[in-house]
């Protein structure tokens, strides 16, 4: 429910795709702020693969190719927050679903992110903690994907568009600032 745990259930996830076979594993952020979090993580922690915290604008479907990975490798990509936008959130999907070789496509997001706050925090929230969710398990419900996807809808229609900031938080004020503080 809260950033931080989001980020333990990342190294958490992270570290059973490494037991469970996987070739790479991709930490993916569509802002800088998450990056730099993903980055300290890895750095944190020895890995029995490569792990790598990488940006989903830099995504290419080359990277197995020039990582040296044969068709039969398998990709863990592990995407550590949603983008406002759900075009750009899907060119992950894209990506996966491009890769030569088999992936493993998992989404970590806390009730805290700004695409939640902006538009499904309280109902959300609200749901889970009726359903007697503890802080430490995982959110996984097509209710709330449901949610989420509608909550990136509406933004996409409020939005001026799509300039570049550092954070979910910034590109917001950036894009489409009739939706904070609502």
């Amino acid at each position: 429910m809260t950033a931080a745990r989001k980020f333990s259930g990342v190294i958490d996830g992270a570290q059973q795709l490494s037991e469970s076979g996987v070739d790479v594993i991709l930490l993916v952020a569509h802002f800088q702020d998450v990056l730099n979090q993903l980055e300290e993580l890895v750095s944190q922690r020895s890995w029995s693969v490569p792990c790598q915290a990488v940006l989903a604008g830099t995504l290419e479907a080359g990277l197995p190719a020039s990582a040296n990975m044969r068709e039969s490798a398998v990709v863990g990509i592990i995407v550590a927050e949603r983008h406002p936008l759900q075009a750009v959130d899907a060119a992950i999907e894209s990506f996966a679903e491009g890769l030569l070789c088999k992936c493993r496509l998992s989404r970590h997001i806390s009730l805290e992110d700004p695409v939640v706050e902006v538009f499904a925090g309280g109902w959300v929230k609200d749901t889970l903690e009726k359903l007697g969710m503890e802080e430490h398990e995982a959110i996984e419900s097509s209710a709330v994907s449901r949610r989420i996807r509608q909550a990136q809808q509406k933004i996409e229609s409020k939005s001026f568009g799509n300039l570049s900031a550092d954070s979910a938080s910034v590109w917001f004020e950036l894009n489409c600032p009739d939706l904070l503080n609502k």
